[in-house]
C-alpha cells in the first residue's frame, strides 16, 4: 500500500526534495483528516450516525481511535442478544475464532461487505470460526428484513443502546475486530472489507 520513497523518486524521475515534501503534505493532510473523524465523533457523544460511516480502509489495522482495545489485548467481554432474544456471551466462545462486525443498514459500506461476510460464514461455521455482526441502534424487524433483502443468515446481535460499541471505543462503522480461540485481538480493520481482506485478518487470529 505504502512505497519505499527513493524507488518512486527513482521510477518517476522527480526530485528527491519535490516527493518529500509531497509526503510530508500527504501526512499531514491524512492526520488532520483522522482528527476530523474524532472530533465528530466526540461532538456527537460518541454515538454511531450516518456521518460516521466509513468506506476506506484507513485505519487499517488499528485498533478503535480514542483508547479503545488493540491488537494485541484481550477483547472486552459482552453479553447481547440475538434477534431471536437468545443472549451471547463473547467470553463464552472461548476456543473459537471469532469476527465481530459492528454495522448498521443505513450504513452504505457496510452494506457492501455484507456478500463477504456471507460467504466467510457459510464457508467456515463448522469450522470453529464465529460471525457476530453486532447492528448499532436498529429494531429487530428493521434487521430481519434487511437480512432477507440480502439472503444474509450469520448471526444477528443488537447493541440496542450502543453500549458495546461504546466499550469498544467505535470511531466508524463497519469496524471489525478478529479475535483469536484464547480471546486475544489479533487484527482490526475500521472500514469496509472484501473476501480477501476479510481472510487475511482471519488467518491472522486462527
Amino acid at each position: 500500500m505504502h512505497g519505499s520513497a527513493g524507488r518512486e523518486d527513482s521510477e518517476v524521475g522527480s526530485p528527491a526534495g519535490t516527493w518529500g515534501i509531497s509526503l510530508r503534505q500527504a501526512v499531514i493532510w491524512t492526520v488532520a483528516g483522522i482528527a476530523i473523524v474524532v472530533a465528530i465523533w466526540l461532538l456527537e457523544g460518541g454515538n454511531p450516525s450516518e456521518s460516521l460511516a466509513s468506506g476506506s480502509g484507513v485505519f487499517d489495522g488499528l485498533a478503535a481511535i480514542g483508547g479503545g482495545p488493540r491488537v494485541g489485548q484481550a477483547a472486552p467481554d459482552f453479553v447481547l442478544n440475538d434477534t431471536e432474544g437468545r443472549p451471547v456471551r463473547l467470553s463464552e466462545l472461548r476456543g473459537k475464532t471469532v469476527f465481530v462486525n459492528f454495522w448498521a443498514s443505513w450504513c452504505p459500506p457496510c452494506r457492501a461487505e455484507m456478500p463477504d461476510i456471507e460467504q466467510i460464514y457459510q464457508e467456515f461455521k463448522d469450522k470453529d470460526v464465529v460471525v457476530l455482526a453486532i447492528n448499532q441502534r436498529e429494531d429487530p424487524e428493521t434487521i430481519r428484513r434487511f437480512m432477507q433483502s440480502l439472503n444474509l443468515t450469520f448471526p444477528v446481535l443488537l447493541d440496542r443502546n450502543g453500549a458495546v460499541a461504546q466499550q469498544y471505543r467505535i470511531s466508524a462503522i463497519p469496524t471489525s475486530f478478529f479475535i483469536d480461540r484464547g480471546g486475544i485481538i489479533r487484527a482490526v480493520n475500521v472500514g469496509s472489507m472484501s473476501r480477501l481482506g476479510i481472510m487475511a485478518k482471519l488467518e491472522m487470529a486462527r
